[in-house]
């Protein structure tokens, strides 16, 4: 019977690999070169160990302890993450794997939700908190709008939630979740009554949306520019001039307003205004900005060009004569009606070619203002 007992311990010792004298150096290196902070070979020799031992070995628990911090203090990742998967990991041990997880893959979506589902009946509020408000972030980045649902309510990421239901077209759920605004951060709450406004305006109900959006105190750009289309759709032009005169104070949104300050004064048939805001709005390099210089070209074209004509003379070289002669600034020889006349300036509005005709009759000219 004992010689039977000697071969079986022998094979069972053989088939692993380690004599008890090889374990026990294993153990002894394993253990120095945690402690020595040598956490390299602390991870190789561990492997080994865990390896070449049977799953029953009473010093394997140790062994995984030391495998797992030596990762994680390494930052080891796709080690450590192998090996989390492991079935053979002692499982009384495992929240203090998943915990060191929580911390080694803080940055990464993925993995950080794996280990926050693993622990997330056990975590402290504010822990918990912090990392769901982190997911929410990047699921919304991610445009993942179910996953942030699924995440637990914390004043912090409501707003998340809020958007992900409005980017699901979930309208009247956003309405639901807006009616009490306690359950958001005191920092959010116009954004919050924006969404309102909006999951109105896509129900069809303008007006709600709209006295919905005035209500707020300070307005982001993107508020104002809402109720500056509702108000140009609606051609009430007083109010869509004084929202977007408020939006051209804004870098991003200048040629947007310009445009369309340019639109309204075109469409009341002001054209000198509007040829005035085309022009700062073709500046941008943007749809805006192409669209107002195609305007300009259109109005440039039809509206009617006045200047100030100062004589008539029998050929062009006598005009520009004239003009070298007087010293004139800002002329130009025109051929009209078989003679070549002298004329200065050029005007959008009549009431400046007048102006411009006064000043050069007080220096001693004859005048006549006359279409070009």
């Amino acid at each position: 019977m004992k010689k039977i007992i000697a071969v079986f311990l022998l094979f069972y010792t053989i088939s692993f690999g380690l004599t008890s004298k090889e374990k026990d150096i294993l153990l002894k290196v394993i253990q120095g070169a945690y402690k020595d902070k040598v956490y390299s070979v602390a991870v190789k020799k561990s492997q080994e160990y865990l390896k070449k031992t049977d799953k029953n070995d009473i010093y394997r628990r140790q062994v995984y302890k030391i495998l797992f911090y030596s990762l994680y203090y390494t930052k080891n990742k796709k080690d450590f993450w192998k090996l989390i998967k492991n079935s053979d990991i002692p499982e009384e041990d495992r929240d203090i794997y998943y915990q060191l997880g929580l911390n080694l893959f803080k940055d990464e979506p993925d993995k950080l939700e794996y280990f926050y589902k693993k622990l997330e009946k056990k975590l402290a509020d504010d822990k918990k908190e912090k990392i769901a408000k982190f997911l929410a972030v990047e699921y919304v980045k991610r445009k993942e709008w179910e996953k942030v649902l699924s995440l637990p309510s914390y004043k912090s990421i409501n707003l998340y939630k809020l958007i992900s239901l409005y980017r699901l077209k979930r309208y009247e759920d956003v309405i639901k979740k807006t009616e009490y605004l306690g359950i958001y951060t005191q920092e959010v709450k116009d954004t919050v009554l924006y969404f309102r406004g909006l999951a109105f305006s896509k129900l069809g109900k303008e007006k709600k949306a709209v006295s919905t959006i005035e209500a707020i105190t300070f307005k982001t750009p993107e508020m104002i520019k809402f109720l500056a289309n509702y108000y140009l759709k609606h051609k009430n032009y007083l109010y869509a001039q004084r929202y977007l005169k408020i939006l051209s104070l804004e870098d991003e949104y200048k040629d947007y307003a310009y445009y369309y300050l340019g639109v309204i004064e075109d469409i009341l048939k002001r054209y000198k205004e509007a040829l005035r805001y085309y022009k700062k709005a073709s500046v941008y390099k943007t749809k805006y900005g192409k669209r107002a210089k195609e305007r300009i070209s259109i109005l440039e074209k039809a509206l009617p060009v006045y200047s100030v004509r100062l004589i008539l003379l029998s050929s062009k070289k006598k005009a520009e004569g004239f003009i070298r002669e007087k010293k004139l600034k800002n002329c130009f020889v025109k051929k009209y009606k078989g003679y070549y006349g002298v004329y200065c300036g050029k005007f959008d509005d009549i009431e400046d070619a007048k102006k411009f005709q006064r000043e050069l009759q007080e220096k001693g000219f004859d005048t006549w203002i006359q279409k070009i």
